[in-house]
């Protein structure tokens, strides 16, 4: 039977070739969380941006019927 070729684990490094390939994948999963997280800074300043003009679309309607309200107070 051959022999079988035992592998590093996870936590175990084994000369520069692994350290190597080790640092490059980790700099690639860093770049993704990088790019992930600039798309969300994206779309939480466009959710401020929305929840700001729902806010003063609110601030009108809401003083619109206030008045409605004060006048129809006011007929009674």
């Amino acid at each position: 039977m051959g022999k079988l070729i035992k592998f590093p684990s996870v936590r175990q490094r084994v000369g520069t070739k692994y350290r190597k390939e080790e640092i490059a994948r980790l700099n690639e999963l860093l770049r993704l969380c990088d790019e992930d997280m600039q798309t969300l800074l994206e779309q939480i300043d466009q959710l401020q941006d929305e929840l700001q003009s729902l806010t003063g679309e609110y601030e009108v309607l809401l003083t619109r019927l206030t008045k409605l309200i004060e006048v129809d107070d006011n007929d009674k």
